[in-house]
């Protein structure tokens, strides 16, 4: 699969919908679009950021191949990905107290996967007086557009 929006993603096609906040599908349509993939190299990891995801297959051909396209999926525990105390009306926004939490692992909301459009996202961390907090990345996979128009940022 290729992420394409150009006339050739237009015969046979899968959309993405990796941040789906109701299981209603009549709600689908309010969900951001997460991408149109077509051709033989596949869409990265995609980690829905609430509790589901969904994909539309389209194809206007008469008949395919047998093999059209082949995944894995697995349901897996959200609370690897809330750090800290959650910021009231943020998907991903956390202060992280001493007092609660001493270590711990701060990953993206939908890391390993690709991130949705548009997030924002705070991380706080609180220590007591006298201490420092110590932060090092261990995988760091933003966009870049260059010196002068920085895409993706951590600030």
């Amino acid at each position: 699969f290729v992420y394409n929006q150009d006339p050739s993603c237009v015969h046979e096609y899968m959309d993405v919908y990796a941040e789906v906040q109701s299981s209603d599908p009549a709600e689908l349509i309010n969900s951001p679009f997460g991408g149109r993939y077509c051709g033989p190299i596949p869409p990265r990891r995609r980690i829905s950021l609430y509790r589901a995801i969904a994909l539309s297959f389209y194809t206007d051909k008469n008949s395919t191949t047998p093999d059209i396209f082949e995944g894995r999926y697995a349901f897996i525990n959200e609370s690897e990905y809330e750090i800290g105390q959650p910021v009231i009306g943020s998907p991903c926004s956390y202060v992280i107290n001493f007092a609660q939490k001493r270590t711990g692992a701060i990953i993206s909301p939908t890391y390993p996967g690709a991130y949705p459009k548009d997030m924002s996202c705070t991380y706080q961390f609180i220590g007591k007086p006298n201490q420092r907090v110590r932060i090092e990345f261990r995988d760091f996979d933003l966009f870049f557009g260059g010196p002068h128009c920085p895409f993706d940022y951590v600030r």
